[in-house]
Protein backbone atom coordinates (compact mmCIF):
# COMPACT_ATOMS: atom_id res chain seq x y z
CA UNK A 1 0.00 0.00 0.00
CA UNK A 2 1.50 3.41 -1.01
CA UNK A 3 -0.19 7.03 -0.12
CA UNK A 4 -2.37 6.58 -3.28
CA UNK A 5 -4.39 4.06 -1.66
CA UNK A 6 -5.61 5.86 1.27
CA UNK A 7 -8.99 6.43 1.99
CA UNK A 8 -10.34 10.34 1.72
CA UNK A 9 -10.57 12.10 5.05
CA UNK A 10 -13.72 14.40 5.49
CA UNK A 11 -12.13 17.75 6.15
CA UNK A 12 -9.97 17.80 2.75
CA UNK A 13 -12.43 19.73 0.84
CA UNK A 14 -10.55 23.19 0.06
CA UNK A 15 -13.67 24.84 -1.22
CA UNK A 16 -15.52 24.55 2.23
CA UNK A 17 -12.63 26.29 5.08
CA UNK A 18 -9.46 27.01 2.68
CA UNK A 19 -8.27 28.89 6.50
CA UNK A 20 -8.52 25.25 8.08
CA UNK A 21 -7.24 22.92 5.76
CA UNK A 22 -3.55 22.81 5.55
CA UNK A 23 -1.86 21.37 2.55
CA UNK A 24 1.54 20.73 4.33
CA UNK A 25 2.56 17.29 2.86
CA UNK A 26 2.15 14.84 0.13
CA UNK A 27 -0.83 12.94 1.77
CA UNK A 28 -3.38 16.07 2.87
CA UNK A 29 -2.24 17.37 -1.19
CA UNK A 30 -3.31 13.59 -2.91
CA UNK A 31 -6.48 13.64 -0.30
CA UNK A 32 -7.48 17.41 -1.78
CA UNK A 33 -6.87 17.00 -5.51
CA UNK A 34 -8.43 13.90 -4.83
CA UNK A 35 -12.05 15.47 -3.48
CA UNK A 36 -11.43 18.21 -6.38
CA UNK A 37 -11.48 15.69 -8.95
CA UNK A 38 -12.98 12.89 -8.15
CA UNK A 39 -11.23 9.88 -7.84
CA UNK A 40 -13.15 8.13 -10.68
CA UNK A 41 -14.16 9.48 -13.62
CA UNK A 42 -14.93 7.45 -16.60
CA UNK A 43 -15.24 10.49 -18.60
CA UNK A 44 -12.24 12.51 -17.55
CA UNK A 45 -10.54 14.38 -20.62
CA UNK A 46 -6.97 15.86 -20.74
CA UNK A 47 -6.79 18.98 -18.84
CA UNK A 48 -3.93 20.53 -16.13
CA UNK A 49 -5.46 22.01 -12.90
CA UNK A 50 -3.84 24.68 -11.10
CA UNK A 51 -4.18 25.16 -6.76
CA UNK A 52 -2.51 28.47 -5.78
CA UNK A 53 -1.47 27.66 -1.80
CA UNK A 54 -0.61 30.57 0.42
CA UNK A 55 2.51 30.70 2.80
CA UNK A 56 1.00 29.19 5.77
CA UNK A 57 -0.40 26.05 3.35
CA UNK A 58 -3.60 26.91 3.03
CA UNK A 59 -5.13 26.56 0.00
CA UNK A 60 -5.97 29.71 -1.98
CA UNK A 61 -10.08 30.14 -3.41
CA UNK A 62 -10.15 28.97 -6.64
CA UNK A 63 -8.90 26.55 -8.29
CA UNK A 64 -8.44 26.86 -12.17
CA UNK A 65 -9.01 23.83 -14.56
CA UNK A 66 -7.01 24.42 -18.41
CA UNK A 67 -9.44 21.87 -20.31
CA UNK A 68 -8.15 20.10 -23.65
CA UNK A 69 -4.95 20.23 -22.87
CA UNK A 70 -3.86 17.26 -24.57
CA UNK A 71 -0.52 18.22 -26.68
CA UNK A 72 2.36 20.00 -24.44
CA UNK A 73 2.88 23.56 -25.14
CA UNK A 74 6.12 25.20 -26.41
CA UNK A 75 8.69 26.33 -23.39
CA UNK A 76 7.72 30.12 -24.36
CA UNK A 77 3.82 29.02 -23.61
CA UNK A 78 4.58 27.15 -20.56
CA UNK A 79 6.67 29.92 -19.54
CA UNK A 80 3.96 32.85 -19.91
CA UNK A 81 1.73 30.62 -17.51
CA UNK A 82 4.49 30.32 -14.96
CA UNK A 83 5.18 34.23 -15.40
CA UNK A 84 1.33 35.09 -14.91
CA UNK A 85 0.85 32.55 -11.67
CA UNK A 86 4.13 34.20 -10.23
CA UNK A 87 2.82 37.91 -10.47
CA UNK A 88 -0.79 36.45 -8.50
CA UNK A 89 1.30 34.99 -5.63
CA UNK A 90 3.73 37.66 -6.14
CA UNK A 91 0.69 40.26 -5.54
CA UNK A 92 -1.67 37.60 -3.16
CA UNK A 93 1.28 35.65 -1.58
CA UNK A 94 4.30 36.17 -2.30
CA UNK A 95 6.04 32.79 -0.27
CA UNK A 96 3.34 30.42 -1.76
CA UNK A 97 3.92 27.79 -4.36
CA UNK A 98 1.42 26.00 -6.85
CA UNK A 99 -0.21 22.70 -6.82
CA UNK A 100 -0.21 20.94 -10.40
CA UNK A 101 -2.72 17.96 -11.85
CA UNK A 102 -2.41 16.54 -15.30
CA UNK A 103 -5.65 14.52 -16.18
CA UNK A 104 -6.73 12.36 -19.04
CA UNK A 105 -8.91 9.53 -20.12
CA UNK A 106 -8.12 6.20 -19.67
CA UNK A 107 -6.85 3.70 -16.58
CA UNK A 108 -3.44 2.70 -17.86
CA UNK A 109 -0.76 3.63 -15.50
CA UNK A 110 2.13 6.70 -15.84
CA UNK A 111 3.38 6.72 -19.03
CA UNK A 112 6.49 8.53 -20.88
CA UNK A 113 4.33 11.36 -22.11
CA UNK A 114 2.65 11.77 -18.57
CA UNK A 115 6.20 11.91 -17.25
CA UNK A 116 7.78 14.18 -20.52
CA UNK A 117 4.21 16.54 -20.04
CA UNK A 118 4.96 17.00 -15.89
CA UNK A 119 8.59 17.27 -16.80
CA UNK A 120 7.67 19.80 -18.58
CA UNK A 121 5.43 21.90 -16.51
CA UNK A 122 8.14 21.73 -13.71
CA UNK A 123 11.28 22.74 -15.36
CA UNK A 124 8.91 25.86 -16.50
CA UNK A 125 8.28 26.47 -13.16
CA UNK A 126 11.94 26.38 -12.15
CA UNK A 127 12.87 29.05 -14.82
CA UNK A 128 10.10 31.54 -13.75
CA UNK A 129 10.95 30.81 -9.96
CA UNK A 130 7.59 29.59 -9.29
CA UNK A 131 7.78 27.00 -6.05
CA UNK A 132 5.63 23.94 -7.29
CA UNK A 133 4.26 21.10 -5.25
CA UNK A 134 4.69 17.23 -6.23
CA UNK A 135 2.93 16.94 -9.36
CA UNK A 136 -0.26 14.58 -9.43
CA UNK A 137 -1.86 12.33 -12.21
CA UNK A 138 -5.93 11.92 -12.56
CA UNK A 139 -7.37 9.12 -14.79
CA UNK A 140 -10.36 7.57 -15.10
CA UNK A 141 -10.01 5.44 -12.11
CA UNK A 142 -7.52 7.18 -9.69
CA UNK A 143 -5.36 10.25 -8.58
CA UNK A 144 -1.64 9.48 -8.00
CA UNK A 145 1.67 10.97 -7.50
CA UNK A 146 4.21 11.55 -9.81
CA UNK A 147 7.58 11.73 -7.86
CA UNK A 148 10.74 14.19 -9.25
CA UNK A 149 12.56 10.79 -9.39
CA UNK A 150 10.27 9.42 -12.21
CA UNK A 151 10.60 12.02 -14.65
CA UNK A 152 12.81 13.02 -17.43
CA UNK A 153 16.28 14.24 -15.80
CA UNK A 154 15.15 17.68 -17.32
CA UNK A 155 11.90 18.46 -15.53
Amino acid sequence: MDISDLPDHPDCDPAADPDRLVLDDQVSLLRAWRHLVGPHDAHRGHSVWLMLIDEHDHPMAGVLEIEHWVDLPEPDQLDSMVAMLRDLLDDVAPDGRVALLRSRPGTHPVDAEDRRFVGALLAACRRGGLPADLVHLATADRVVPMPPDDLPATA
